[in-house]
């Protein structure tokens, strides 16, 4: 913008610089925002009220938040889109897909009805699922985060993490050896090499430790595709 020429005696241009400031976005702004407006769509006082899935919301398809069916959610999808442009970090999600019937009203948010407990490991091998290259193994929070290639590009493709012993073996720290289980919602015609980074949650571990030694903190080492990462909580 060019700046207000000043002249001689006469008064300079006001600026509307409050103005202008005032209209500034900022990512904290439009994230309290668009908090504010799903907790308000997902309000419910019973599971027939909620349907609508807010997509876009998680990385994991039963992991995405659930609105109620009869809740406008154009403003909702305003404040994702204007985040996404100011490059606005939403925070992490869980990629994986918890078996669920229907939806449900958890403390008056509508949420997916899982079939079992999203937050505990189901009976499950890699065999069990679609080939997969593990490259790359880390931990980071409560979060194991696994960057996988395998061929595919058409179908939509989730993994989640299995434990077929669902035993630790004794060493100091304990160690576990864990799976990748990878599964596509429909056969994948194409033969494209697809590249991606899967973020699974590692609290079902933690807690099945806690419950196997009784304390709060510890360190499980993690043994997955020929990679090991520590997990320490």
């Amino acid at each position: 913008m060019l700046a207000p020429l000043l002249l001689l005696g006469c008064a300079t241009p006001a600026t509307d610089s409050a103005a202008d400031t005032a209209d500034l976005r900022t990512c904290d702004t439009v994230l309290a925002e668009y908090a504010a407006e799903e907790a308000a769509i997902r309000t419910c006082d019973d599971a027939a009220e909620c349907g609508q899935v807010l997509t876009g919301t998680s990385c994991g398809c039963t992991r995405n938040a659930v609105a109620r069916t009869d809740a406008d959610v154009a403003d909702f999808y305003a404040l994702q889109a204007e985040a996404g442009e100011l490059g606005c970090a939403f925070g992490d999600s869980t990629c994986d897909c918890p078996e669920a019937d229907g939806y449900a009203c958890v403390e008056h948010q509508c949420a997916w009805n899982y079939v079992t407990d999203p937050g505990r490991w189901g009976d499950c091998r890699a065999a069990d699922g679609y080939a997969t290259e593990i490259v790359a193994v880390a931990v980071e929070g409560d979060e194991l985060v696994v960057g996988v290639e395998y061929g595919g590009g058409c179908s939509t493709h989730t993994f989640s993490t299995c434990w077929p012993d669902g035993s630790f073996m004794e060493s100091d720290p304990v160690q576990v050896s864990l799976e990748l289980l990878h599964e596509a919602d429909a056969p994948d015609p194409c033969d494209m090499w697809v590249s991606d980074e899967m973020r699974l949650d590692l609290t079902p571990l933690r807690v099945a430790w806690v419950e196997s030694y009784g304390t709060g903190a510890g360190t499980v080492v993690i043994h997955l595709g020929g990679f090991t990462a520590d997990y320490v909580f």
